[in-house]
């Protein structure tokens, strides 16, 4: 973790409202626990916020589909907002459609109403990778995007709609694309698993893991949103946050499994779900140059600490 005495972390910052908004999620409980950590105590909207209770916040339980909350956020006026909201669901169903666009299009519009005021100073939206699709890698923030499922649709929408406020009126607005976030504490997603079957030591079935992807470490992707809340004169920008390393899914399931010292995978037993992205790899120059941001964790460093931490869960 970048230490508390970061530059990325500015005294006007530190002493300013900060509200985090879809606070219930991963990135978001990681998010959060670095600005406890840095001396600030934001005030966080959550539906379900279980895992944050405790820490030093000024909690709104409760949806953005309620008034009430949207009414409180815009009484808190705040400074900094770090947008998080949204579920995700990447299947290709067209059952979710209107689930995706209300929870990704809908709830920026919004957000939008509830904090944007004379003191909002940058608001902080999560995109996705997901947004560029099966564009060719690197993805760079000019490609035109190409979303391959009702998720990501409804992430370009919100994303087009934001630039459109900061374009149009002034919004100071930033949208971030965070790609593939492992680390410590992760419960859901495919990295985990692989580590669960590590440490089973038993034989699973998994595709042949020739499909690329771009692993960021969940702190390096904290500071990443820290310095995009904190910098300058990049309103109505998108930026990509990832390693810049494209990684086949392979080397990552058995680099987890080498550190493990244990686990069978049967490699190529499984099709690839339909329409899956085949390349992810995040041009990070514009990231680099805007912020001054460059990750500094590796995907052995990461997967070591990640094993590390769910190693006294599965030997108990």
């Amino acid at each position: 973790m970048v230490p508390t005495d970061s530059p990325q972390t500015l005294p006007a910052f530190s002493n300013a409202r900060v509200l985090v908004v879809g606070g219930g999620g991963y990135i978001a409980s990681h998010l959060i626990q670095r600005l406890v950590a840095d001396g600030i105590r934001p005030t966080v909207q959550a539906g379900f916020p279980d895992d944050i209770r405790h820490l030093e916040i000024d909690l709104l339980e409760g949806s953005l589909d309620d008034p009430a909350i949207l009414d409180a956020m815009a009484t808190f006026e705040p400074e900094f907002v770090f947008d998080l909201a949204g579920r995700t669901d990447q299947s290709h169903s067209r059952d979710n459609d209107d689930t995706m666009a209300a929870s990704h299009y809908g709830n920026a519009r919004a957000t939008a109403r509830a904090i944007w005021g004379p003191s909002l100073k940058r608001w902080v939206r999560c995109g996705t990778n997901e947004e560029y699709g099966h564009n060719p890698v690197p993805h760079v923030e000019t490609q035109r995007e190409a979303p391959v499922s009702a998720y990501s649709v409804s992430k370009v929408a919100a994303t087009h709609h934001l630039q459109m406020l900061a374009s149009a009126q002034g919004c100071p607005v930033v949208v971030v694309r965070p790609f593939v976030v492992y680390g410590p504490g992760q419960a859901r997603g495919f990295t985990p698993f692989v580590i669960r079957q590590g440490f089973a030591d038993g034989a699973f079935d998994t595709t042949h893991g020739k499909q690329t992807r771009d692993f960021i470490y969940v702190d390096d992707l904290v500071s990443g949103m820290i310095a995009a809340a904190t910098t300058p004169g990049i309103e109505g920008e998108v930026i990509n946050l990832g390693s810049g390393v494209e990684t086949p899914v392979r080397e990552m399931v058995e680099t987890v499994l080498d550190i493990i010292g244990a686990g069978k995978p049967n490699f190529g037993a499984m099709e690839l779900r339909q329409g899956e992205i085949l390349r992810c790899q995040a041009d990070i120059s514009k990231a680099e140059r805007l912020l001054g941001w460059k990750p500094q964790v590796t995907l052995r460093e990461g997967l070591t600490r990640m094993v590390d931490a769910a190693r006294p869960v599965a030997d108990g």
